[in-house]
């Protein structure tokens, strides 16, 4: 196998799993089901992102963002119980997986919550608004059934995670100081 055979091949997969990854961003806002969850989501994002976290998480950004995984969570329970007893799905250990990935992100907005209120530092990094996003957006649409696991799903989140943080990161860099921080700033 040559060189360029081998380039072409690690080429494509990187495509595959790129492929992958924007399809687990865009599938959920084409669900009727998904879409009262998902901008949700994604509107908080947008508005915490740029106009409260621009210059860092506060502890009172952490708490308000905790809020967000552990009310998505209880909405993946419900939707699972639903689908459950209208017999969309039947009780596998995939539906038992996708249970115990909803109590872990409730337990995640809850441990938010709970150690935002009592002023633990890493709250203000493990409960960024980016962070929350990105797990919730990218896992919804495994949750609701719109996208059927496999490792290049699950390995498509790990890898572009770093790639989502520093384009948001690059982003928020780039757009002006919003006109509030001005005016608190000012106070």
């Amino acid at each position: 196998m040559s060189l360029w055979s081998v380039i072409a091949v690690i080429f494509s997969f990187f495509l595959s799993l790129l492929q992958t990854w924007l399809y687990a961003f865009y599938v959920s806002f084409t669900n009727s089901e998904t879409i009262w969850i998902i901008i949700p989501i994604w509107l908080s994002w947008f508005f915490t992102e740029f106009f409260q976290e621009k210059e860092g998480t506060s502890f009172g950004d952490a708490i308000s963002n905790g809020v967000v995984p552990f009310w998505v969570g209880i909405d993946w329970m419900r939707q699972l119980t639903l689908q459950v007893t209208s017999n969309e799905i039947s009780l596998s250990s995939l539906v038992f997986v996708k249970y115990a990935i909803s109590i872990l992100i409730l337990a995640y907005g809850f441990t938010i919550i709970a150690f935002g209120i009592k002023g633990k530092d890493f709250i203000k990094y493990f409960g960024r608004i980016r962070e929350v996003t990105y797990i919730l957006a990218v896992l919804t649409p495994f949750i609701y059934g719109l996208i059927i696991p496999n490792y290049k799903y699950f390995l498509s989140i790990i890898i572009f995670f770093p790639i989502f943080y520093f384009i948001i990161e690059f982003i928020d860099r780039l757009t002006p100081e919003p006109v509030i921080y001005k005016k608190e700033k000012a106070l």
